[in-house]
């Protein structure tokens, strides 16, 4: 399954194990919670505003 960045709509690679070459981050709780799916560029440019740029 393709999955795309939420910050830059870039598609996510994966490496050779099927691994995402990025992070999924859930926001939320319980049953409403989302995963959003963040690529490796967009992660370390971000750091730890991650959450708040989501």
């Amino acid at each position: 399954m393709k999955e795309r960045c939420e910050l830059c709509k870039e598609e996510i690679k994966t490496t050779f194990l099927d691994k995402l070459d990025g992070t999924v981050i859930k926001t939320g709780g319980g049953e409403t919670s989302k995963k959003h799916f963040v690529c490796s560029a967009c992660q370390k440019e971000y750091r730890d505003k991650l959450k708040e740029k989501l």
